[in-house]
């Protein structure tokens, strides 16, 4: 009977003492924080591209009235 509570005390200390799930979540946590990045830099960067296509676009359009 005491070598079967050894063992599930062994069980017990190696399940506890695992990391792998942990290590699991922080990349899952890592992933969603570079991902959130670069949306919001990609955002950023779409807005900018835009109003420079604008300002060409009009800058041409106005030498083609004059």
């Amino acid at each position: 009977m005491n070598k079967l509570f050894h063992k599930l005390h062994l069980a017990a200390q190696s399940f506890l003492n695992r990391r792998q799930g942990q290590g699991l979540t922080e990349y899952a946590l890592a992933f969603t924080v570079i991902a959130l990045g670069t949306v919001a830099t990609e955002s950023a960067i779409a807005q900018q591209v835009n109003h420079t296509f604008v300002t060409i676009a009009t800058t041409i359009t106005t030498g083609i009235m004059q």
